[in-house]
């Protein structure tokens, strides 16, 4: 039987994929470099940096720890910074979201971030110095979690190391590891001058080999974080007799019927999962549903 005539792939209208929706990687990249713009146009003497980066000083102020957060957004003066993050962001993040999904990218990009900056505050309070602040800004560790993901997804895909020597992306992986373990155990913050936060770098890293490899799920974990809708239906009067179980959110199983639309165009229908069969017949009816109301 080919792929079309099978029940979940057949549709009066084939069934659009909503790539019009754009790629939260691209969402991420354009406010970075937003922030950038507007902090070196605009900024006259970095406020907006300076109001983004989380500092040492910070720690003991918990009405600051939004900063936690918004680090990761603001990047040095010097446009490298910027460049290589959103770089890196921008080749290897397309791909991770096509295996996740846009709102999982986003939850796995910004909890990357959150963790990286607790990691490194716990650092500052057990090895800092009083008499010393240091200043934490940069997507590096949400970056190197993509990264590792990418490696760990796809891990004899070649690349272009440097863009010059083509290697499998392992070896980016070993590299990327290996590099900060080497750079944090040798090195040592010096006071006025940028530090690299290899420790940051790390967390990122060793975040993205326990997502992978214990196969989680943030949406089950933080519902409502990202999703408006799951946050409102919290606070609905439920109805005290259920009948039925509620089918799974439209926006869910439309996104994860594209990415696995794509999944078969790449890879076969041979590569489907039993539940991933279950999930694009879902998504089949709901797209006819859609067509006989439009």
């Amino acid at each position: 039987m080919a792929l079309h005539e099978r029940e979940y792939y057949r549709d009066d209208r084939r069934p659009p994929l909503h790539f019009a929706e754009r790629l939260m990687v691209t969402n991420l990249v354009i406010l970075n470099v937003a922030i950038y713009l507007i902090d070196t146009f605009l900024g006259g003497e970095h406020w907006l940096q300076n109001a983004l980066s989380l500092s040492s000083a910070d720690l003991a102020k918990p009405w600051l720890w939004w900063k936690f957060l918004t680090y990761g957004f603001a990047h040095h003066s010097d446009v490298a910074h910027v460049f290589w993050n959103m770089l890196g962001l921008w080749m290897f993040g397309r791909d991770v979201e096509m295996v996740y999904g846009r709102r999982e990218f986003l939850r796995i990009y910004v909890l990357a971030v959150i963790l990286g900056s607790a990691v490194w505050a716990l650092r500052c309070l057990m090895f800092g110095s009083p008499q010393v602040e240091h200043v934490l800004l940069g997507a590096s560790g949400a970056v190197t979690a993509v990264i590792l993901l990418f490696v760990l997804h796809y891990p004899k895909r070649t690349i272009l190391l440097m863009f010059v020597l083509p290697v499998p992306a392992w070896v980016l992986g070993a590299l990327v590891i290996g590099g900060n373990v080497m750079e944090m155990v040798g090195s040592q913050p010096t006071p006025g001058r940028q530090n690299i936060a290899f420790d940051v770098h790390l967390a990122g890293a060793a975040f993205a080999i326990l997502y992978f490899r214990f196969g989680w799920s943030l949406g089950g974990l933080l519902p409502a974080l990202f999703s408006p809708r799951s946050s409102w239906k919290r606070f609905q009067r439920k109805p005290r007799l259920r009948i039925h179980d509620p089918d799974p959110d439209d926006g869910d199983v439309i996104e994860e019927g594209d990415r696995l639309l794509i999944k078969v165009h790449r890879e076969g229908e041979a590569s489907l999962t039993a539940k991933e069969r279950r999930v694009l017949e879902a998504y089949s009816r709901r797209m006819r549903e859609k067509h006989r109301h439009d």
